[in-house]
């Protein structure tokens, strides 16, 4: 009981604000009387997105399902394939990295220059390589996600207290007991840090994938949407994305609670 008053408590401003937010837009259109492919009120984008999960349509030009939850799936199963990838990679260079720093110096400039090119400027090459297929969307997740689960795992490798790793070699633990007992332990709170970040951005990714070459997906959606002027469907495409990361976020949170109970960070909250 104490667990859902705490939570009620905490949800009840972000609530009570989006509620003013979604009067307030719904008064200021009706009353400025705004064009819909301008501005729609917020009840036509929920009214779209209604409609939107309802059974799939099919287009007869290329019979592929245009409803809201078929291109949300679509989306979400990219960016949690690019986030898997992204997770894997950053997490094994991380490791490698952290162990050694020639493999550091000879790896990092060819990260960085990845990291520091626009993903939508080689996305059109993935779409060369593979084809309109799951692939090339999940790939640019995978580079958007990898950077940060990257730094965050060799920055955790690194950091450990000096006084504890000196009190391991002095009571002759292996460098496997040291690795997993000490090294992993204390990356774990980087670890769920950039967990947190990269699963937003593993949405990013798949979204700017479609955006160059895709048959289905959101970003596709949203893309066609505003280019015939619905807007209320592009809002409700972008509404979708939002509750969707909202959503992705909070379920690592909730993870990271179980994972990190002996962390203050996690002490702080109670």
């Amino acid at each position: 009981m104490t667990g859902i008053r705490r939570f009620a408590g905490e949800a009840s401003p972000p609530f009570l604000a989006a509620a003013a937010i979604i009067a307030f837009s719904e008064i200021f259109v009706k009353v400025t009387n705004q064009p819909a492919y301008i501005l729609p009120a917020p009840s036509a984008v929920f009214k779209r997105l209604v409609d939107g999960f309802a059974p799939s349509t099919v287009i007869p030009s290329d019979a592929l399902p245009i409803g809201l939850a078929y291109n949300a799936q679509v989306t979400l199963i990219e960016a949690l394939l690019g986030l898997a990838m992204g997770v894997t990679l950053g997490v094994v260079l991380g490791v490698i990295m952290a162990h050694s720093r020639r493999i550091e110096r000879l790896v990092y400039p060819i990260v960085v220059t990845i990291r520091s090119t626009p993903n939508i400027a080689i996305a059109p090459v993935f779409i060369i390589w593979f084809g309109f297929t799951i692939m090339p969307k999940a790939i640019v997740a995978m580079l958007t996600t990898f950077y940060p689960m990257l730094v965050n795992c060799i920055t955790g490798m690194r950091s450990v207290d000096a006084q504890t790793l000196e009190f391991f070699r002095t009571v002759n633990a292996s460098p496997r007991e040291i690795f997993i007992h000490l090294r992993v332990h204390n990356t774990l709170p980087y670890f769920f840090a950039a967990l947190r970040l990269s699963v937003s951005l593993s949405l990013i990714g798949a979204v700017v994938g479609e955006l160059v070459g895709s048959r289905a997906g959101l970003g596709r959606l949203i893309a066609q949407a505003s280019i015939n002027l619905r807007t209320d469907e592009a809002f409700a495409g972008i509404l979708v994305l939002a509750v969707m990361g909202i959503a992705m976020t909070e379920l690592v949170s909730l993870v990271q609670g179980r994972v990190l109970f002996w962390h203050e960070s996690q002490r702080a909250k109670t």
